[in-house]
Parts: structure tokens; C-alpha cells; sequence
């Protein structure tokens, strides 16, 4: 050594190490038990060295002047950190599809025993009693109650789940506050680590704890990208976008969709909207990241019904062996393909969204099946519209517009309906609502007017004293079926009405249903009677055969149709399907998870056994310090009182 008091330095060099050791160990086994923990370790290093003899720089000896400790550091790996919340950030998005599906299977109790399928058993049965004795009472009483059960069981699905989307939408407003409340978090652990770490004197190691922590929690709802600048501080993109910086932090928002109550995030320090769902979520792509994200998807960002489902029309409704037969079927067919293309980009990726419109298709197409044979109509095309006893104009199925000048018009709400070219300059229009030149502007004129309206021809009666026509057995709220009225020549009509009693557009769709009160109070009323009085067993016929009918398809991509029963089965077979594929992916999605978690344990997790064996060596080396200490005090003591006794 190089003197006695450099020999107590070394030795008080020990002992600040081999405390801070001591503490370091000491910490840890405090937070064994601490969620988001890091087990922390002391690295040493020798310090600087003098030379003894500097008049000899060949020969003369270096000595060290004792050990310190260069880091206290965090015992964490940052790939597998990476790759942790790369995963956990997929996972989030596969849980938030698998309980919407979830959630579909239990509002139509395919998981509980007491199936929706059941109440569609039960209204054929009644309907194949009814066709066995169209006039007995209690078979039409019978036919009242399972329809009844069928429409209260198919709103209370509907509303179910209407509900669950409104959850979701809650979930998503509370989802973007969290993210919020995380960013604010961050930032501010941030700008203390980088406080107490510029210094270079000591590591804010149980803030970065905290601010990892924030991160997990953060990669689960939205996928984010970062990366720690030289200020100590992390810098975080979320989907694309600056989210915290060393600056500021870019919160996020939401807004409305119009017409609804549901909210879509916003940026709004960039004026966009946080993610384009006009884009397919793809594991390819690694777009399919980030609860948030899952969430809107499930949810989606409409209230649907049967009406965005469209239908591929059908060549043989046309005349294809003329040029305008053939026209007008790819007229309609380009409308279909651009309605498909909608449906599959906005309707199909949402669970909720598909599951409303699919049903409401089912449901709308037993309703009007059933109301139309009891109800048979045909259509009239006029020039002239039709008046209600009041004076008032009725509504017309279709509006057609010929040689109008522009290609876009307005119906009464504002929406814009495009016409066909008709190659001079013109354009032809047909519409179910009343065209104008502009919202609120002028009223286009009408060429013709096409009605729907009950066919006196092929009518059936009921069985009350004032043999009844036009009584349906599903009706729309707050809507009658016809609107009686006179033709030109006097005769009693029965127009169909399409307004409610509001003078808003009234469908058979679920949130507008209900049980004829009419057929209801007066089974007697059911058409299911000759004008004889007599039993109309070929309409009842044409009741149990219209289940085994091909209706409709489940899916615009799905050109084959199905009969009531076999399309509610692939409906609900389909969600059960890609509920298992869900469940596996969400299952092994969680397994990896998992398994980076364990590893993170592994390498940054405390061990009681380890560390308590750190204790014990830093202890000894504590007191092997103390003892050199004790051993060069003695020898400079002893030096000091030899010298001045001499």
C-alpha cells in the first residue's frame, strides 16, 4: 500500500460496497412478492491507482486504491420484453373478438339448453296444427301464442344484443382513458428518470419498474413501437402516430358516429381518427394488434338491420334475350357488388354487426313469408298517385324519374341517390322515397307511381261476421298494414302503407315488431277462411310449405339459399365455428404470452435462495472489511505511539 491511510480507504471502499450490496440484496427480498418487480444487482469495479515512486516510471509499482460500485443495474432483457408485449398486444385483440362471439352463442342460448331454435319448432308445429283445421280456434289460439313467443324471444335477442354493443361502446370510451391515463404516466416517470439518472450518480431503478409496468399494461390495448432516447426517456408511437414524445403527449379522443351513440378515437392533434376500418385486420399485415382495436371491430360503428344484407339478383326475373333485359339485370347486379363490397368491409368483420343482420334477416323473411299468404298482394304501376280518405297523398313503393337533368338527387333525409346514364345527357331514377333537386330544395316531378296492394283475386277472409281481409299476423309498430282507400272507378282497395304513424318509413324489422293486437283479441280475424265461410286449406298448405322453401342466403358471398330452419342453423353454425377457432387461437395466443412472461420471470424475477446466499457473501465480505479496517487502525495506532514515545 502506500501508506497507512491509503490502506484505510481500501478498507472503507469495502465496506460502502459490501453495504451497498447488502442493501441491494436487502430490497429485493422485500419485493419478492412485488407485481412488476425487477430483481436489481450490483456490479463492482476496482478504482483508481496511484504509483508509489515517481522518480521510477519503469520500475516503480501501481497500487489500487480499493473497489466501488459501477451500476446498481435492473436485471432485464429488452427482446424479450419486445417480443412479450408484440404478442400481448394480439392477444388483446383476439379476446375482445372471442367474448363478442361468446356473448352471441349465450343470447341465443345454444349454451344454456333453452335454444332460440326452440321457439322456431314451435311456431311450425303450430302452423302444421293450424293447416290441419284451418277454422279451429285453438289451433289459431295456439298459432297467436308461438308466434307471440317468437317475436318477444327474437326482440329480446335483438336487444340483447343491441345491449352488448353498448357495452363495448363503454368499454371503448373507458379503454381510451385508460390509454390516456398510461400516457400520462409514462411522461411523467419519464421526466423524473431523466431527472435523477442525467446526474450520472445514481439509476431510477424502481421507476423504470413502474414505467415497464405502464408499457405492458399499455401494449395490451393499442400496438405501440418505442425506444429509449439518450435522456433516459421512453418515446412511444402508437398505431403510427407520436403518442409520447420528449416534448408533449398526444392524447387521444373520441367522437360520435352520427345517429348514433357510438364513439370512434380519435387523434385530434392530427385530425384523424386512430385507425381505418375500411382496412382488414391481418396477421400478415401485423395489423391485428391492440384491445382497442378488437373491441371497435366486434363492435362496429352502426346500428344494423336486415336491409344491408343485399340479395344477388336472379337472371330469371329478367328478360335476358333482349338488350335491355340484359341492362337492366347488370344494373342490378352492379348495385348488389357495391352493396357486397360494403357489407364485407364494414358489416361481415364485426361479430355484433353480422349477428344483428343476420338475424334480422331471418326474422324479417318468417314475418313477411307468413304476412304475405295471408296477405297476398300485387303491384299497380300509375301515373297518378293514390289518396287517403283524409285527402293526403299516400307513400308509393317506387318513385321513378325519367330525363332528369342531374345524376345526383336527395330523398327527404338528405341521402344522395345516384341515377343511370341514360346516354343523352340524362338520367333515370328509382327510388322509395320522394326525390329532390336538392336537400329541402324542389320536389323532382314523378313519372309513375308503383303501389303494392292486397289482391282482392287471391284474398283470404275471416271468420267474424264481417269477413275480414288484410289482417296480417306480424305487424309493425305503431304502423297498420293498409291504408283503405277507393280506385278511379269507386271500387274499395287496400293500399300498403309504408309510414309509421310519425310519417317516418315503417319496416318489418326486430325493434318494430309485434303481434298483430287485431288477430290477437279476435283469433276469428286470421285469414284462413274461403269468402264461403268455408276452410282455406290450401293457404294453410302454403303456411307449412313455406318452411321449406328457399328464402334467402346467409351471406352476401353465399349464393346458395336456405330454408328458414337450415339458414338459422349455418347462421349460428358459424359462430360456433369461428368461436372454437377463436378460443384455440386465443388459447395458444395466451400460452406464448405465457411463456415470455416466464422467461422475463426467470432472468428478472427474485429468488428467495439466491439471494439469501448473496446475503450471506456480501455479509462475509462486510465483515473481512471491517476487519482490515480494525487490523491497518491497530498498526497506524501502533506506529503512531511507537514514534512518539521515540
Amino acid at each position: 500500500m502506500a501508506n497507512g491511510m491509503a490502506g484505510l480507504f481500501i478498507g472503507t471502499t469495502g465496506l460502502k460496497t459490501a453495504q451497498t450490496a447488502l442493501n441491494t440484496t436487502a430490497h429485493n427480498l422485500s419485493n419478492i412478492n412485488t407485481s412488476g418487480y425487477t430483481r436489481q444487482q450490483v456490479t463492482f469495479s476496482d478504482t483508481q491507482y496511484v504509483r508509489v515512486n515517481t522518480s521510477d516510471k519503469v520500475s516503480s509499482p501501481d497500487y489500487g486504491l480499493g473497489v466501488a460500485v459501477s451500476e446498481v443495474r435492473r436485471i432485464r432483457d429488452q427482446f424479450i420484453d419486445q417480443a412479450y408485449r408484440n404478442e400481448n398486444s394480439r392477444l388483446g385483440f383476439y379476446e375482445s373478438q372471442y367474448k363478442a362471439i361468446e356473448e352471441i352463442e349465450d343470447q341465443f342460448g345454444e349454451m344454456q339448453g333453452v335454444t332460440y331454435e326452440s321457439y322456431l319448432i314451435n311456431l311450425y308445429n303450430s302452423v302444421n296444427e293450424l293447416a290441419k283445421n284451418p277454422t279451429s280456434t285453438v289451433a289459431r289460439s295456439s298459432l297467436i301464442q308461438n308466434a307471440t313467443a317468437f317475436i318477444e324471444k327474437s326482440e329480446n335477442v335483438y336487444k340483447g344484443l343491441k345491449d352488448y354493443q353498448t357495452t363495448l361502446n363503454t368499454q371503448v370510451k373507458n379503454m381510451v382513458d385508460s390509454i390516456n391515463k398510461l400516457g400520462d404516466k409514462i411522461y411523467t416517470l419519464n421526466k423524473k428518470i431523466s431527472k435523477i439518472e442525467s446526474t450520472g450518480i445514481e439509476d431510477a431503478n424502481d421507476l423504470r419498474d413502474e414505467r415497464d409496468a405502464a408499457i405492458d399494461e399499455l401494449s395490451k390495448y393499442i400496438d405501440i413501437t418505442y425506444y429509449e432516447n439518450d435522456s433516459k426517456e421512453v418515446v412511444i408511437s402508437a398505431e403510427g402516430i407520436p403518442f409520447i414524445t420528449m416534448g408533449e403527449l398526444a392524447k387521444m379522443d373520441t367522437r360520435v358516429v352520427e345517429g348514433t351513440n357510438l364513439v370512434i378515437p380519435t387523434w385530434p392533434g392530427y385530425e384523424r381518427d386512430v385507425y381505418d376500418l375500411s382496412t382488414e385486420a391481418s396477421n400478415v399485415d401485423d395489423t391485428d394488434k391492440g384491445e382497442l382495436k378488437g373491441l371497435l371491430i366486434a363492435r362496429g360503428n352502426m346500428v344494423v338491420d336486415y336491409t344491408v344484407v343485399p340479395e344477388a339478383p336472379s337472371s330469371s326475373d329478367y328478360d335476358m334475350s333482349t338488350a335491355d333485359g340484359r341492362a337492366a339485370y347488370q344494373e342490378a347486379y352492379n348495385k348488389y357488388y357495391k352493396a357486397q363490397e360494403y357489407y364485407n368491409t364494414y358489416i361481415e368483420p364485426s361479430a355484433i354487426l353480422s349477428a344483428m343482420a343476420g338475424f334480422d334477416k331471418l326474422v324479417n323473411g318468417i314475418v313477411e313469408k307468413i304476412n304475405n299468404i295471408l296477405c297476398p298482394e300485387k303491384s299497380e304501376v300509375r301515373n297518378n298517385p293514390y289518396m287517403a280518405p283524409d285527402g293526403t297523398e299516400i307513400q308509393a313503393d317506387i318513385y321513378t324519374y325519367n330525363s332528369v337533368s342531374q345524376q345526383v338527387l336527395f330523398d327527404r333525409y338528405g341521402r344522395e341517390v345516384t341515377g343511370t346514364d341514360n346516354g343523352d345527357g340524362t338520367y333515370s331514377f328509382s327510388s322509395g322515397e320522394k326525390l329532390y333537386m336538392s336537400f329541402g330544395g324542389a320536389e323532382v316531378p314523378v313519372d309513375s307511381y308503383t303501389y303494392s296492394m292486397l289482391d282482392m283475386d287471391k284474398t283470404g277472409y275471416g271468420m267474424d261476421d264481417d269477413k275480414t281481409v288484410g289482417t296480417e299476423l306480424f305487424s309493425r309498430k305503431g304502423t297498420d298494414r293498409y291504408i283503405k282507400t277507393t280506385d278511379d272507378s269507386g271500387k274499395t282497395i287496400y293500399i300498403r302503407n309504408n309510414l309509421n304513424e310519425t310519417d317516418y318509413e315503417s319496416l318489418y324489422k326486430l325493434g318494430n315488431l309485434q303481434i298483430n293486437p287485431e288477430a290477437a283479441q279476435n283469433v276469428g280475424k286470421i285469414p284462413l277462411s274461403t269468402v264461403q265461410g268455408k276452410e282455406d286449406f290450401d293457404r294453410a298448405k302454403e303456411l307449412v310449405d313455406a318452411w321449406d322453401e328457399k328464402f334467402a342466403s346467409l351471406n352476401p358471398d353465399t349464393y346458395a339459399k336456405s330454408d328458414f330452419m337450415t339458414f338459422y342453423n349455418n347462421f349460428i353454425g358459424e359462430y360456433a365455428t369461428l368461436g372454437k377457432a377463436l378460443g384455440n387461437y386465443v388459447s395458444n395466443q395466451t400460452t406464448m404470452v405465457d411463456g415470455y412472461d416466464n422467461q422475463r420471470l426467470q432472468s428478472e424475477g427474485v429468488s428467495s435462495d439466491e439471494e439469501l446466499e448473496k446475503m450471506i457473501k456480501y455479509q462475509q465480505a462486510y465483515n473481512a472489511a471491517s476487519r482490515y479496517v480494525n487490523v491497518v487502525n491497530q498498526m497506524l495506532e501502533h506506529l503512531v505511539t511507537s514514534l512518539g514515545n521515540a
